[in-house]
């Protein structure tokens, strides 16, 4: 991975993550070109995530008032017809940094959109509790400070352990970012609560999406690599191959 390749750093962390059964018809007009919804046993999944973004650099450049905030966004999975990489499109996301709101629609053509969401977090020895809100809505988790691993296979894998994502750029084109980071854990949850009315954050189509589990994930430092057209992605995907062989 080349270090010019690098256009956005920082910490990804204390990621809350509910996810939810949802009609497929509901969420096919937001696939980008050549991608399809990557099912769970049959099921189309969405999900929330709310976490802590800090130590923020766009292009290596420090971001002045930017260096820790919570998020929400809302995600679904899917895969290339292309080349059957997987990942996940965004439908919405809200940051409280009119900021990153502003560069991630003007240049990178995300559903970002301005929100007041709120971060609080307190912890020892032993446990950790962290809190989102925005208005009247919150999100909390409380925990242990022991994680452990992801099992292979299981709805908690298929959900967190994605490294792409698909973006429709300006022109039709789908945009491939990578994403790179070590593989996350699973906290030792105590509980986790979810605020009922978080789905109006969406439109009124995804009301009636099911909720399934919540888990609560440790998160990490990341790097997201420039976007590239996923065209492009699968053809030096068969030079390298060619390459090596």
């Amino acid at each position: 991975m080349k270090t010019s390749n690098i256009f956005m750093t920082g910490n990804w962390e204390d990621l809350i993550v509910s996810t939810f059964e949802i009609d497929k018809n509901i969420l096919e007009p937001f696939l980008p070109r050549d991608t399809e919804i990557d099912f769970f046993k049959g099921k189309a999944l969405m999900s929330m995530v709310a976490f802590t973004f800090s130590k923020v650099k766009f292009f290596g450049v420090k971001i002045p008032f930017h260096q820790k905030f919570g998020q929400i966004n809302f995600r679904f999975y899917v895969k290339s017809k292309i080349d059957g990489t997987k990942g996940v499109v965004f439908i919405k996301e809200f940051a409280p940094r009119p900021l990153i709101a502003s560069i991630a629609n003007l240049f990178y053509n995300e559903p970002y959109f301005y929100k007041k969401i709120g971060l609080n977090k307190t912890t020892n020895s032993e446990e950790s509790t962290i809190t989102y809100t925005y208005k009247n809505l919150k999100i909390q988790a409380k925990s242990e400070q022991k994680t452990h691993k992801l099992k292979q296979k299981s709805i908690e894998h298929f959900v967190i352990d994605r490294y792409i994502a698909f973006i429709k750029s300006y022109n039709k084109k789908t945009i491939q970012y990578k994403i790179n980071h070590r593989t996350w854990d699973l906290y030792n949850t105590k509980f986790i609560n979810i605020d009922e009315s978080i789905l109006n954050l969406l439109p009124s189509k995804f009301k009636n999406a099911t909720h399934i589990f919540s888990c609560f994930v440790d998160g990490s430092h990341v790097t997201v690599e420039k976007g590239i057209s996923q065209t492009k992605m699968h053809q030096n995907s068969i030079k390298q191959a060619a390459f090596y062989h």
